[in-house]
């Protein structure tokens, strides 16, 4: 069964190519194969199992938990945020598959990367690793908690908002160059900003850069504004 690295690049939770195939076996004993990496590891159970493409794989739960004792915070900070932004962050199975696995390298610093996602009683659907980054930062700060792409429906339109404290009427939106880049995109981005402001609503904009250079600046202005 393909798992770690060659099982998260397989369910889409990983930006590199694996260099080998990583596998998981069911038999302990057998020759070595050029190009496959053999670990030594639990099989998975049968809710520990998934099929991408027809391959047998382990699941992103499990998947995560192997490249917990493999990789360092950053990257799996990245595999975990990466699950979230293609909705297969799913803390019940995180929870059942860690339990199983209590005892191997790197679990407490996957349970703390878990944090940032907990206080939700269902995993948010974030749409870009930029919304993840932003979503640890602000719960590393201990900001109230902000609903995540919530809809507003403002002037007869459907607005998603990023991140929103309704009770505070503050909407933050993280603008990724790839989609906030052109200039139709900074039109409906001004435009929107007009409907917010109209109806009553702040807003304020993040980006990578400032996310990635200043974060301590970045919370501690949304804090302010949050505060008046």
């Amino acid at each position: 069964m393909v798992s770690h690295r060659a099982a998260a690049e397989l369910l889409g939770i990983w930006d590199k190519r694996a260099v080998l195939v990583d596998v998981i076996s069911g038999n302990q004993s057998g020759r070595r194969i050029q190009g496959i990496c053999w670990h030594r590891a639990p099989y998975p159970l049968p809710d520990e199992i998934g099929i991408v493409d027809g391959i047998p794989c382990t699941s992103v739960a499990r998947t995560i938990v192997d490249l917990a004792g493999m990789l360092g915070d950053r990257s799996l900070r990245q595999a975990v945020e990466q699950a979230a932004v293609r909705g297969t962050l799913d803390l019940t199975e995180m929870d059942r598959a860690i339990a199983r696995a209590a005892r191997r390298r790197g679990i407490p610093t996957l349970r703390s990367i878990l944090s940032t996602w907990r206080p939700y009683r269902i995993t948010p659907k974030v749409r870009s690793r930029l919304e993840s980054k932003f979503l640890r930062l602000a719960a590393e700060a201990g900001l109230s908690r902000p609903a995540v792409n919530a809809v507003l429906v403002l002037e007869g339109h459907r607005l998603e908002i990023d991140f929103l404290w309704e009770e505070e009427r503050l909407a933050i939106e993280t603008d990724g160059e790839e989609t906030h880049g052109t200039p139709a995109a900074f039109q409906r981005d001004r435009w929107r900003d007009q409907v917010l402001l109209a109806a009553g609503y702040r807003s304020g904009r993040v980006t990578w850069r400032q996310i990635a250079d200043e974060p301590a600046g970045v919370i501690m202005r949304i804090r302010r504004t949050l505060a008046g």
